[in-house]
């Protein structure tokens, strides 16, 4: 298997491995990187040491493997729509996996509606699940309809099963696959503590649940939820496991961006995994704003440029175990700040090699923390977008995942219903619009782990009812690994 080129961490070097990386139809070798940045190769050595070893007459030199390359680097303009309502690039071809209501595969339950959130997981035989989040809140009963479902494929890609992997739940928005092969799904809406709501189901809401790909639910069964990773409005989460510590977003109009640090005795060294249950959760206050403050207004009244890296500080959430929205407001009335910088409709986000992405949609951005230098900034603004572009790109940026190279995937909830690429270099274009679908929005971008195929949902397809869902596949020209 290839190596894919390392992205620096140091986010002054990154911008420069963007530049560089994909300027033609490839990606640029590690080995280009570092001769970049001041690296001349052997002339380099010390003067004392001999030149590397040539082979021996007869025998072939060791030849490198060929550098990675991505199946967006190089894409034509949009297509008129195929059959399925999708406009593509040359070379790119959908199927329609799953529809709302309807059941996938003979004897398996219905796919369920509002299809959000998603993630792949390899199998066994090669094959892998793709898992889909169900935006339903509260059914006809008072009670959460939410839930996760899977589609597994085989090796071919052909689809072999169905079946949901977690009930009981709602609002079940985005989430997040975990380095331990689960996945945690986040229910997006909060109860006033004590209020009808949570009267009714006994519990609160706005949690996060984990739950197993390869599982299926089994009715009478109880889902596991983790109060310690706080109570809101959750929309993503993402794990560093190097550094013992979650990330989590907050879709809400004052929302903020979270951290959740495990204690050493939640996620000890010695276990693969944390347990969820004891440590910080902080929410994110970029140093140089006021507290409680909208991050684009309040960086344009104090002249910080968010396009280059501010100093973050993590401060403890007051009263952690309330839900945070409802928190805040009572923190207001007494006359108190909350903490935290205010990211509105904080939505994906996604941990890669170092860094913390997360997106805001509302004000068309997506963001990048470097856990090492402890320092936000915007990466993509997608405001400067024309609408009425062939090749309109991001605007209104919702859930994302990272591929191998490090090109950021992102759909959207509005815009042009696109699922659009960041590359490395900056630029950015559209993999796919949805033609016919203006009342939905594109979620849960998902790659197989072949590289193979780019799975997503219009989570209200044609009618803009969430009872009309539909999951797509795209089968990409060649893999993105």
């Amino acid at each position: 298997m290839t190596q894919s080129p390392i992205v620096p961490l140091d986010m002054s070097q990154r911008r420069r491995f963007l530049r560089l990386s994909l300027a033609s139809a490839g990606a640029v070798s590690l080995s280009s990187f570092l001769a970049a940045c001041g690296s001349d190769g052997d002339d380099d050595r010390p003067a004392d040491e001999p030149p590397a070893e040539t082979p021996p007459p007869g025998e072939t030199p060791p030849v490198d493997p060929p550098a990675p390359t991505s199946p967006f680097a190089q894409m034509s303009e949009l297509r008129a729509a195929d059959e399925n309502g999708v406009m593509l690039p040359d070379g790119f071809s959908s199927r329609i996996v799953a529809r709302s209501g309807v059941a996938p595969l003979a004897g398996a339950e219905p796919w369920h509606g509002a299809p959000d959130g998603g993630a792949c997981y390899p199998t066994a035989d090669g094959g892998w699940i793709y898992v889909s989040n169900a935006e339903l809140a509260l059914g006809a009963d008072g009670r959460p309809a939410g839930g996760v479902g899977a589609l597994r494929f085989d090796s071919n890609g052909e689809l072999v099963d169905s079946y949901p992997i977690l009930k009981g739940t709602g609002g079940n928005c985005a989430g997040g696959p975990t380095p331990w092969g689960t996945w945690l799904s986040c229910e997006e809406f909060e109860f006033e503590p004590g209020g009808p709501e949570e009267a009714l189901i006994g519990r609160a809401a706005g949690l996060v649940w984990e739950c197993d790909p390869h599982t299926p639910w089994v009715d009478g069964q109880v889902g596991r939820s983790f109060p310690a990773l706080g109570a809101f409005a959750h929309e993503a989460v993402c794990v560093d496991a190097e550094n013992r510590t979650l990330y989590l977003s907050e879709d809400a109009s004052g929302g903020r961006f979270y951290r959740f640090v495990c204690d050493a005795s939640d996620w000890p060294a010695n276990r693969d995994r944390p347990r969820m249950q004891s440590g910080k959760l902080q929410v994110l206050q970029i140093s140089a704003l006021p507290h409680d403050a909208e991050v684009v207004a309040a960086a344009a009244a104090n002249g910080v440029d968010l396009n280059a890296p501010c100093a973050v500080q993590w401060l403890d959430v007051v009263s952690p175990e309330q839900g945070q929205g409802y928190t805040r407001v009572m923190e207001r009335l007494a006359g108190r700040t909350p903490p935290g910088t205010e990211f509105p409709k904080c939505e994906g986000t996604w941990f890669f090699n170092g860094i913390v992405y997360f997106t805001t949609q509302s004000n068309h951005r997506i963001w990048a923390y470097d856990v090492a230098n402890e320092t936000v900034e915007v990466i993509y603004d997608g405001n400067q977008n024309s609408v009425d572009s062939i090749n309109y790109s991001i605007n209104r940026p919702d859930n994302i995942t990272v591929t191998a190279l490090g090109e950021i995937i992102a759909v959207e909830d509005g815009g042009n219903l696109e699922v659009g690429v960041v590359r490395l270099d900056g630029t950015s274009q559209a993999i796919a619009r949805l033609v016919g679908h203006e009342n939905s929005e594109t979620t849960g971008v998902a790659l197989s782990p072949d590289g193979t195929r780019l799975y997503f949902s219009s989570q209200r397809g044609t009618t803009g009812d969430s009872a009309d869902g539909v999951t797509f596949e795209i089968l990409l020209p060649s893999p993105a690994r």
